[in-house]
């Protein structure tokens, strides 16, 4: 999501055991799915600064799940969205199994 070109992060972090890791090999745990369309919202004020032109967000699996989260969490910045194999039903509280092959094969 971020930490590109010299906004990666410069720091160690350091465990229980007093091991040391650069942050570097471990920046996607910093990166949140938040901070990601907080980006492409930065992006369309830049290049569609007065919404003059519609905007849809589409997306495949994960990036499914962002087009229909920046829908949701911005309107007035995204006219719409395709979120194709978008895993809504698999988050957590959704109570929905989405593991059909599982289902089809512990039967078999």
């Amino acid at each position: 999501h971020r930490y590109e070109g010299e906004s990666v992060p410069n720091f160690t972090i350091t465990d229980s055991n007093n091991n040391t890791t650069s942050a570097i090999e471990n920046c996607l745990s910093y990166a949140t799915s938040k901070q990601a369309l907080a980006d492409y919202i930065s992006l369309l004020s830049h290049i569609n600064p007065n919404h003059i032109r519609p905007v849809i967000a589409f997306g495949g699996s994960y990036g499914g799940m962002l087009a229909s989260w920046i829908r949701m969490l911005y309107p007035g910045s995204v006219a719409g969205s395709i979120a194709s194999s978008a895993p809504i039903w698999g988050l957590p509280l959704t109570n929905f199994n989405i593991d059909g092959a599982y289902r089809v094969i512990s039967r078999a």
